[in-house]
């Protein structure tokens, strides 16, 4: 999640970021504030440090009326096991004027209907030779999984975990799954199925898409990539705990989705002995981002390790419980949600998400530069989620390519909050110095202290570089840039259009009063201008309906093939800090109520 723990600095003219030759202070080393900062800020992790939730004008990125968030905004807890099944469907048919891809075809011919028969047959058949139903071992279809690849197949997410569930039988119209996953519920959240069928002849492909419909670097492209066929999106019921068995109807295509659900309350505390280490997929001078799997439902996530005496030392113990009382409120399908927490006397420990589609920043570097659509499309969801943070009086300070990541399907997830800054109200002030060089506002340069104006800023500075490759004010010099940041005419280059120009130039204001963004309007002022309002329906984007232009390639849940090998390589172990670090029970004191998900008191191993 940027889950090297650090900042990057871009190195060279091209414009890449080095992990290992930073020369601003990371965060894992937070400048020292030059001025008056984090006044009102404590170590606490109560809720009562967030705001009361999204004020009207985020109201439309907040979904308080929803059963997925209470009153405030925030998310409803609920502890237990979700058991899905996915079992087959009917009726799914190719969008109008798409024909079946010529490579599905051939796999049709060759191998017919597929399993022992079609639709419902077959998915009983399955069931009663495999044990199917409720009862038998949980992951035993999987163990003994045939899979279609040329049938139609679905992306199942509940609260950001992903699995990609390949047909074991069926047709196109009717395709087979018989699919069960247990998933760890430490919200209310919803259920997302979304099906596509496979695409092998490139049509309607971009220029970029070879005959696959891939691009060089083996990522779908939008419209030569992978046909979506329509999903199923759904709140189950986590009041009542009788099972139910439904289908579906199809939104955004034809058919309806046969689908099993049941929610068993439960509630302990964790310790690392429920996680098998798997990678390694970050590292940073206060600890290390490593993938795992929780033994009891085989779901993937990052576990993010930081070791207190670190912490303590660096005067960073404010910063890394704001992170975790964020995590833990907000509640926005662009943000990467917290699982869990708990801790040892030694280390804090945060479960998030496992979102595997790669950085943003990862995607910009490969291609240079996002078309127009592409970069939109980002920039509108990462809006969506800047929003719902200001609703609850939090301004991130960070945002880059860095912390945003690309989900299964495309779809953003912004990451890493330990820079972000609690009880911001709409004119309140802070005066921490903290932020990367290229993304940092004027007023923050000054030394005039600053408002949640400055995410405005970075978005602008964010979009700037999608659509040109560069941030705007970018030197090799960090002084240098901070001159340019200061005094230089903001220039475009000629694939920038008259509405992205617009929108940039008022963005990029550097008097952070008359910046876009900044009034009383807030984010529905930028949601506003023609650059988005022309493209955007904002409730379908929240509703994540609207479909993403890039699907990065993504093989599994377990797929780290888009993190850096530096890290993938190494041997993922829960290191043994030495009795010299050992912390008094007053130091101890400070991270009482840092675990999640888990009976209230300290959870010592």
């Amino acid at each position: 999640m940027s889950w090297k723990l650090g900042k990057k600095i871009k190195e060279g003219a091209l414009g890449t970021r080095s992990p290992s030759t930073p020369t601003f202070p990371d965060r894992s080393a937070t400048p020292t504030p030059q001025h008056n900062s984090m006044n009102g800020q404590g170590s606490s992790t109560s809720n009562s440090q967030l705001g009361p939730g999204p004020s009207s004008s985020s109201s439309s990125s907040s979904p308080t009326n929803s059963p997925l968030a209470s009153s405030t905004g925030a998310p409803i807890p609920r502890s237990g096991l979700l058991t899905i099944r996915v079992v087959d469907a009917r009726g799914l048919a190719l969008p109008q004027g798409v024909n079946t891809p010529p490579s599905i075809a051939r796999a049709l011919a060759q191998y017919g209907t597929a399993g022992s028969g079609a639709g419902t047959s077959f998915a009983q058949s399955f069931a009663n030779t495999h044990g199917g139903g409720s009862g038998g071992h949980p992951h035993r279809g999987s163990m003994q999984r045939k899979q279609c690849w040329w049938l139609p197949y679905i992306v199942l997410e509940f609260d950001k975990n992903e699995i990609l569930i390949d047909a074991l039988g069926g047709d196109i119209q009717g395709p087979v799954w018989m699919y069960k996953a247990h998933f760890d519920v430490s919200r209310i959240s919803e259920i997302s199925l979304q099906t596509y069928l496979r695409s092998g002849d490139g049509a309607g492909a971009s220029n970029t898409a070879n005959a696959n419909g891939k691009d060089q670097n083996g990522d779908d492209v939008m419209g030569g990539g992978d046909i979506f066929l329509g999903g199923v999106k759904f709140v189950p019921d986590f009041d009542h705990p009788r099972g139910t068995d439904q289908w579906y109807p199809i939104s955004g295509g034809s058919g309806h989705l046969h689908i099993q659900v049941s929610f068993k309350n439960e509630q302990s505390s964790l310790n690392m002995e429920a996680f098998e280490l798997l990678k390694v997929i970050g590292k940073g001078s206060f600890g290390k981002v490593m993938q795992v799997r929780k033994k009891d439902t085989s779901r993937i996530y990052a576990l993010k390790t930081i070791r207190k005496a670190h912490i303590v030392s660096r005067s960073e113990v404010t910063h890394t419980l704001a992170e975790r009382t964020v995590l833990a409120q907000v509640n926005n399908p662009f943000i990467v949600p917290l699982k869990f927490s708990f801790q040892s006397p030694d280390k804090l420990y945060l479960v998030l998400a496992f979102v595997n589609g790669g950085e943003l920043f990862h995607h910009l570097q490969r291609e240079g530069r996002f078309n127009e659509e592409r970069s939109r499309f980002y920039a509108a969801e990462l809006l969506v989620a800047l929003e719902h943070l200001h609703g609850f009086n939090v301004i991130y300070r960070d945002l880059k390519p860095e912390n945003i990541l690309l989900d299964y399907t495309g779809h953003i997830a912004l990451c890493d909050f330990g820079l972000c800054k609690l009880n911001m109200g709409d004119q309140e002030k802070t005066n921490t110095f903290c932020g990367t060089p290229e993304y940092l506002a004027p007023e923050l340069l000054l030394g005039h202290g600053y408002t949640r104006a400055v995410d405005w800023w970075t978005l602008g500075v964010l979009l700037y570089e999608m659509l040109s490759g560069l941030p705007p004010f970018y030197s090799e010099d960090v002084n240098e840039m901070y001159r340019k940041i200061l005094q230089d005419p903001l220039r475009f280059g000629d694939e920038i259009s008259p509405d992205a120009r617009s929108l940039l130039t008022l963005l990029l204001n550097r008097d952070p009063q008359q910046r876009l963004g900044s009034g009383v309007g807030g984010a529905q002022d930028i949601k506003r201008h023609p650059f988005f309002a022309r493209h955007i329906d904002w409730k379908r984007l929240l509703a994540k309906k609207v479909q993403p232009p890039f699907k990065p390639a993504v093989a599994s849940a377990i797929d780290t093939s888009n993190f850096d090998p530096e890290f993938t390589g190494e041997v993922p172990v829960d290191s043994v800090v030495d009795d010299s670090h050992m912390l008094s029970a007053t130091v101890q004191e400070q991270f009482v109520g840092f675990s999640y998900n888990a009976p209230p008191h300290l959870d010592v191993m």
